[in-house]
């Protein structure tokens, strides 16, 4: 028993030793996850208070994707001619921090609607973000890095910040106390923009910076024209990317309306949504800590597929019949820890295979290229989403999105017969 301790001690101590542009890209985002942890379970119900309908709640969600298209390839194109820091830090103050506050201020749905605008924008800093979150990690290590970032993500719920928020809720009134907690989320952020801004180290670029704005952008489509077509030729790239299609809207619909779904449909006490969070988080901490981090690049490939079956295992239980022990609590409780298996190891694992298709110099313009495809797809089928639940019916949502886990599950699959079966190398 003392030397399991021991090796376990061991192992975690080199897992959380991340270099210097590792430890203030993941761990200074914990400045990100407290106000989250804290503020997700109540934010759609939030919005409904502001004003927004079931549909529009939605709707807003979806609806300015494509100005976070434009933002994204600006994002890649500035990832590699001004360099990640920059581009991370000025997307990071136009998303997040005028997001947080709009949702401060906001007295109407109106500004909430002005909140998501602005929200849509982060996905200009994503590329600037994932090339920074592996810079200099070898392909054999980069499942780890992805584990501490799950971990770090995580942290803010296993330490009871979920409870926290519930506890504000329920003593100020959701309205009120949603106020105080994006009040104190903008803080937060400007201090997380600070330390990133003055103590990430820059990386360099690998494009010149082009002689005027018509030139860049001629030669940003061209490279990501070129840059397109070269992923889809990747061994098993395009049943991968197609299933992460449907992974990105099904993540992003059921992140807006779950919590709805719990108290509306199911009839859960909104401050449980607090309680489901905190236990959530735990299911997804155990999964990242003990089992992803001891998968090698071909163990990876090896479990593809295994998030959809828990993605679809968390969407079934909602099914149960409720009585007795099957309160809406246990239910939703379930249901939530079965979905945060399969985010952690899709946000980890599966990431990761992604990351080992491409190499460093491309990494940039693959990630807004992919995230480009995946958003157009949570644009469209997002939007026939909100008008599913809240003018059909969210029982049909439901059955629409176990469709396609178990199309995603076969897609997966078809990508590792694909990777496991040609000359797949890992790039560094």
């Amino acid at each position: 028993m003392v030397k399991y301790f021991k090796n376990l001690w061991g192992f975690t101590r080199n897992m959380f030793a991340l270099p210097r542009v590792q430890i203030f890209t993941i761990y200074g985002g914990l400045l990100w996850a407290i106000p989250l942890a804290m503020i997700t379970p109540f934010r759609s119900l939030y919005l409904v208070s502001l004003g927004l309908s079931d549909t529009e709640v939605g709707l807003y969600n979806f609806m300015f994707i494509p100005f976070g298209l434009v933002a994204l390839w600006v994002g890649g194109y500035l990832t590699d001619t001004w360099g990640r820091k920059k581009t991370l830090c000025l997307f990071d103050t136009l998303s997040w921090g005028s997001y947080c506050f709009y949702m401060t201020i906001a007295s109407n749905k109106w500004w909430a609607v002005a909140a998501l605008f602005f929200m849509t924008l982060n996905l200009g800093s994503l590329p600037a973000y994932q090339c920074l979150l592996i810079e200099g990690i070898s392909s054999n290590k980069r499942a780890v890095v992805y584990s501490v970032l799950q971990i770090t993500n995580l942290s803010a719920s296993l330490l009871f910040f979920p409870l926290w928020g519930g506890y504000w809720v329920a003593r100020k009134g959701l309205v009120a106390a949603s106020h105080e907690m994006f009040g104190f989320f903008t803080l937060l952020i400007v201090t997380g923009i600070l330390l990133r801004l003055f103590f990430l180290p820059h990386s360099g670029t690998f494009e010149r910076v082009p002689p005027t704005w018509k030139h860049g952008f001629n030669e940003g489509l061209e490279q990501y024209t070129r840059t397109f077509n070269d992923l889809i030729q990747k061994p098993g790239a395009l049943p991968f990317l197609s299933s992460k299609v449907l992974d990105e809207w099904m993540l992003a619909t059921w992140g807006i309306y779950s919590s709805l779904y719990f108290v509306q449909h199911l009839g859960l006490t909104d401050t449980y949504l607090s309680l489901l969070a905190q236990v959530s988080s735990y299911a997804g901490f155990g999964l990242v800590f003990f089992f992803i981090p001891r998968l090698s690049p071909k163990g990876m490939i090896k479990f593809l597929g295994l998030d959809q079956v828990l993605g679809l295992a968390a969407i079934a239980v909602l099914f149960i019949p409720l009585g007795g022990f099957w309160s809406p609590l246990m239910v939703c409780l379930l249901s939530a820890s079965l979905g945060a298996l399969g985010f952690s190891f899709y946000s980890s694992a599966s990431t990761a295979v992604l990351m080992n298709m491409i190499t460093e110099k491309e990494r940039a313009k693959v990630v807004a290229v992919s995230i480009s495809v995946f958003q157009v797809g949570v644009w469209i089928l997002g939007s026939l989403s909100a008008f599913l639940y809240g003018k059909l019916s969210p029982v049909a949502l439901l059955f629409l999105m176990m469709a396609a886990r178990v199309t995603g599950f076969f897609l997966l699959r078809k990508a590792k017969v694909a990777l496991e079966s040609t000359d797949f190398h890992l790039k560094d």
